[in-house]
């Protein structure tokens, strides 16, 4: 089964990771944690997976979601369609493409204030007209 993974190596996602990593560091900022008290918050023995994660060279493991969200105080809904734009940007488009508010990130006050809230286009497959 395939999966479309992001392919770490290219700009795109690199700077997709960074933009993440901004906003989960404005997140931690904002619920008032240090690298070290978020990292013993969600359960990580080392602060450092934090800060990778926070430079855009990981990203939030799948299944740590809803433990990341409380971490912050936001419900894991809101968490997962924040973060989801940055880290699958294709099925994030897909699922979002009715909905400008949450596809452009202006239904997120926080992606408002780091400058994330932007557009992600869909695309327009090369055999049909736009």
């Amino acid at each position: 089964m395939s999966t479309n993974p992001q392919k770490l190596s290219s700009p795109e996602t690199q700077e997709l990771r960074r933009d993440a990593g901004k906003l989960l560091k404005h997140l931690r900022e904002k619920a008032g944690h240090s690298q070290r008290t978020f990292s013993a918050e969600i359960g990580s023995p080392v602060y450092t997976f934090v800060s990778q994660i926070e430079t855009g060279r990981g990203r939030v493991p799948p299944d740590q979601i809803r433990v990341w969200a409380s971490a912050y105080g936001i419900e894991a809904r809101t968490f997962l369609l924040m973060i989801m734009r940055f880290y699958d940007p294709e099925t994030f488009t897909v699922l979002f493409e009715q909905s400008p508010e949450i596809r452009d990130g202006t239904a997120f006050p926080d992606l408002v204030e780091i400058g994330a809230a932007t557009a992600l286009e869909p695309e327009v497959p090369a055999n049909k007209p736009p």
